[in-house]
């Protein structure tokens, strides 16, 4: 190991050093730098001299204003972005944009996780995990439905496996529930279906639908199963949960997209008028009045800053608490699934009627699942049961 290498080794120790609060954060961030900034045997040299500079003027302010906060550490990522092309040349801006992104959903995932383990308690005078979740919900998802529920319809595609062959229709009803599952506690019987809006193919045997079903059961391969296809009797009232097809820097995107359509509305409204340069020609002050009166015509739309920010939150608790359950004891799944249930009564009392959740089993594909509170608001299609081998 040379000289240059042991530099960048103990800068990087130095990073995760800097603030004990955000010192996970920071690991992540060091972690980052390993993995995809440092080509070791080729970098050493400048980015250990970087790393060094950057630690040195991050430390000084830190102990200068006594401040630091997550954005310290997106500012440090700003100014490695700034050199980034003498450090390593195949990484460009949107690599460290999508860098920030990463950092804001592990600062996040540190706090969410820590809350979801009891949602009615919190530390340090916040808020708690159901608190936070209640004031969203009221103030932004439950009065803009249209961007947050999904209305179950006709050709939605559902579906339901079980075990072995020769089976009715009946067998996909779901029996009374004496287990916990992930929404529901022992005592409720909520209907789990595979969910997708259109079929798509996962295999040459397998719809994802399909597939998604069988990694729910943990199915064995070898094995016998088969699967049903289900209808809503119901709209429903359907609140999406899943965000597993989406990017944390799509839902920042909304509000900038939408900036960026609003200026351009008022560019293009001022360059229609054949009269621009004469009205405005060394008059500042006209300008200013005009556009003021052009931004009062064209009011902000508050709906899609708050989906945003709301679906920005929920992109980060979904990122945090759908994880494998293979606990085979009731006591451990039932503090596994705890909050889960108190947070789909929560939301059963709400006027919520189902939930669409990400595939837990398999996270390299954005398979879906959907939850009913009511087994009744869908049923089997006679004549759509598939026998298969695994």
């Amino acid at each position: 190991m040379n000289c240059s290498n042991i530099g960048v080794l103990d800068e990087l120790q130095k990073l995760e050093n800097m603030c004990g609060e955000y010192s996970g954060e920071l690991k992540f961030l060091s972690k980052k730098i390993r993995r995809d900034i440092w080509i070791s045997g080729k970098n050493d040299y400048i980015l250990s001299k970087m790393l060094k500079t950057f630690n040195l003027v991050f430390e000084c302010m830190y102990n200068i204003t006594g401040e630091f906060s997550l954005g310290t550490i997106i500012e440090y990522v700003l100014c490695l972005s700034k050199y980034g092309i003498f450090i390593n040349l195949a990484l460009n801006a949107t690599y460290y944009q999508k860098l920030i992104d990463d950092i804001q959903m592990e600062s996040a995932r540190l706090i969410i996780e820590e809350q979801w383990k009891d949602i009615y308690a919190s530390k340090d005078g916040m808020k708690t995990f159901i608190e936070i979740f209640d004031d969203i919900f009221t103030k932004c998802i439950n009065l803009y439905k249209d961007k947050f529920f999904h209305e179950l319809k006709s050709t939605d595609v559902l579906c339901r496996a079980v075990r072995d062959w020769n089976h009715d229709t009946d067998r996909f009803i779901p029996w009374s529930n004496k287990t916990n599952n992930r929404w529901n506690p022992p005592g409720k019987t909520y209907l789990y279906l595979s969910f997708s809006e259109k079929e798509s193919v996962y295999s040459d045997k397998l719809s994802l639908n399909e597939y998604v079903c069988l990694q729910e059961i943990r199915a064995e391969k070898g094995k016998k199963f088969s699967l049903c296809k289900f209808e809503p009797i119901t709209k429903g009232n359907i609140l999406d949960l899943s965000y597993n097809d989406v990017s944390f820097g799509q839902l920042k995107g909304i509000v900038s997209d939408y900036q960026q359509e609003m200026t351009q509305k008022m560019i293009d409204e001022m360059m229609s008028d054949p009269n621009l340069i004469e009205k405005y020609a060394g008059n500042k002050r006209n300008l200013k009045r005009d556009i003021k009166k052009k931004q009062k015509k064209n009011p902000v739309d508050e709906s899609i800053i708050q989906e945003s920010y709301a679906k920005q939150y929920l992109k980060m608790v979904c990122n945090c608490i759908y994880k494998k359950v293979d606990e085979s004891s009731e006591d451990k799944k039932e503090k596994a699934y705890k909050s889960f249930h108190i947070l789909s009564e929560y939301l059963e009392n709400k006027g919520v009627t189902g939930i669409i959740y990400p595939c837990t089993r398999d996270n390299t594909i954005s398979g879906k699942n959907l939850v009913l509170f009511r087994k009744e608001d869908a049923v089997p299609v006679e004549n759509s049961i598939r026998e298969i081998i695994y």
